[in-house]
């Protein structure tokens, strides 16, 4: 029988009568089938986890463990206070699903009243948690998460999915990593058994108003390697099959999406609206560190403030052979992009392509102070609009980089300056880019041109999907004019074929 009491004293000390311990009992009576529990935290009764009595209140759900197949299900339009910390997992044919029952318009809300986590899933896999509310905003400013999922001296732990989560006003400290504040976030915890995750799909959630990182895979003890400068024995576990999609984040304290330790996670169709908005340290929208084959693409980041980091992208330390493409990035103070490994740090065959920058400032690419090799910017459009100014490329310290810069259109226009600022022994490259000719210290550009290269109707997108004013004008001398790179991704932006030789710029299209 999978179904077990855990915590007995907890039912006990909440005066449970040995007619509801009965009843409990009887919400259970089916060995190893699954069954659907319901809660719901207005009811005055406390119930016997069936739909006609529900449990109502999370305690109750806490001392139980639920087995493959189950469903927990909150009622909606009512509110549990406290942290939801079930015990019990699903299998690889039936998994152990959370989410909400009844037809009122409101969702279940989950508050945790200022608790270290509203949900806390530990040692758990095969779990889905969907259609809730989760809020923690009671007392402000100390350490807290959302959603808490910690595997700890566990092994490789499988199929996780969170989606359709509205989650908000996670008001936490201005900590990061494994014991820092944040919205979702995945850990590795404990010494003695190397510890992964593997299949993770977090999905359609819209996470508002977090602080201070809103989505994190923070792979903490299983993370040696030598392109992070580890000394120790190489130990990297990576996480695998992470997919993060089509979420929505608003007004986040920190970091927007953050995937850490991972092996071709994909991050792709998210919005972040609005990030390191209150943190006072270094944060990005998007970006992952230690990893191997990451790909981030059409997704939409803007409004990130400050130049701590305030940029939309970043590929930092440890990475190889990660891939940003079919991106867009406006209005973030910040700027566009940062490589961003350090000290000793590495990062290897990082390609950024087909990506828009609207109005992107301060800098359009940052580099921190690691080791660079491999890296490709091609054929992306960096329009810098009336009244921005920006240094297209920023090196602030003579390093080893080799970072291939070929294809791209750079265009400033109106007020505002635009200019590059390259150490002495720089290792960028420039070949047939488009630069306005007004932009100052521009590097040698064999096979470009300083002549306007007619956009449509630039600077006019305002998301991701209304970026049809980067198209070329027929007689744009952009037309057919980039070099020839090889596995340049087969299509640009809007998922038009290349040409051979291609078009230079983000967009193929030569008619508005």
């Amino acid at each position: 029988m999978h179904k077990t009491l855990r915590g007995s004293g907890l039912l006990l000390a909440a005066a449970l009568t040995a007619a509801q311990f009965t009843g409990l009992g009887a919400a259970a009576a089916a060995p190893g089938s699954p069954q659907a529990y319901y809660v719901d935290c207005s009811s005055p009764t406390v119930g016997d986890g069936t739909q006609t009595t529900p449990w109502n209140s999370l305690e109750q759900v806490n001392g139980f463990t639920f087995g493959p197949g189950d469903s927990l299900l909150f009622k909606k339009g009512t509110t549990c206070v406290g942290t939801l910390s079930p015990s019990g997992s699903g299998s690889t044919t039936a998994r152990f699903t959370i989410g909400a029952y009844g037809t009122a318009t409101g969702r279940a809300v989950l508050d945790g009243n200022g608790a270290s986590a509203v949900v806390h899933l530990f040692n758990e896999q095969y779990v889905t948690l969907q259609d809730l509310e989760i809020v923690n905003a009671a007392n402000p400013g100390t350490n807290r998460r959302g959603i808490d999922v910690e595997l700890q001296n566990f092994g490789t732990g499988n199929g996780y999915t969170i989606q359709n989560i509205y989650m908000h006003d996670v008001w936490g400290d201005d900590t990061k990593g494994p014991t820092g504040s944040q919205g979702i976030a995945f850990r590795v915890t404990g010494q003695t058994t190397p510890t992964t995750y593997n299949d993770i799909t977090i999905a359609n959630n819209q996470p508002a108003n977090i602080d201070r990182q809103a989505v994190v895979m923070q792979l903490s003890t299983w993370t040696c390697r030598v392109e992070i400068a580890c000394t120790g024995t190489v130990n990297w576990l990576s996480a695998t099959a992470v997919s993060v999609t089509g979420n929505t984040l608003t007004n986040i304290g920190g970091d927007g999406i953050v995937l850490n330790t991972t092996q071709n996670a994909r991050a792709e169709r998210n919005v972040i609206m609005g990030f390191n908005v209150r943190s006072a340290a270094y944060n990005a929208g998007l970006w992952s560190f230690n990893s191997y084959g990451f790909l981030a693409q059409f997704t939409d980041v803007l409004g990130g403030v400050g130049h701590l980091d305030g940029i939309a992208y970043d590929s930092d330390g440890g990475n190889v052979n990660v891939t940003f493409q079919y991106n867009f990035s406006h209005d973030n103070q910040g700027g566009f992009f940062l490589f961003c490994p350090y000290g000793s740090n590495l990062n290897s065959g990082t390609i950024v392509r087909y990506n828009i920058s609207k109005n992107d400032q301060y800098r359009g690419f940052e580099n921190c102070n690691g080791q660079v090799t491999g890296a490709q910017v091609h054929n992306n459009t960096i329009y810098i609009g009336d009244g921005v100014s920006q240094v297209v490329v920023n090196e602030n310290v003579n390093v080893s980089r080799e970072v291939k810069m070929w294809n791209n259109i750079i265009y400033k226009g109106g007020a505002g300056s635009a200019s590059f600022k390259l150490a002495a022994d720089t290792g960028y490259t420039f070949q047939n880019n488009t630069m306005s000719s007004w932009i100052t210290n521009s590097p040698a550009n064999p096979g470009g041109t300083t002549s306007n290269p007619l956009m449509c109707n630039p600077g006019k997108a305002t998301s991701l999907d209304t970026a049809s004013g980067y198209h070329l004008q027929p007689s744009s001398p952009a037309k057919s004019a980039g070099a020839t790179i090889s596995g340049n991704g087969g299509r640009d932006y809007f998922g038009t074929p290349l040409s051979t030789p291609p078009t230079i710029g983000a967009s193929e299209t030569t008619s508005c």
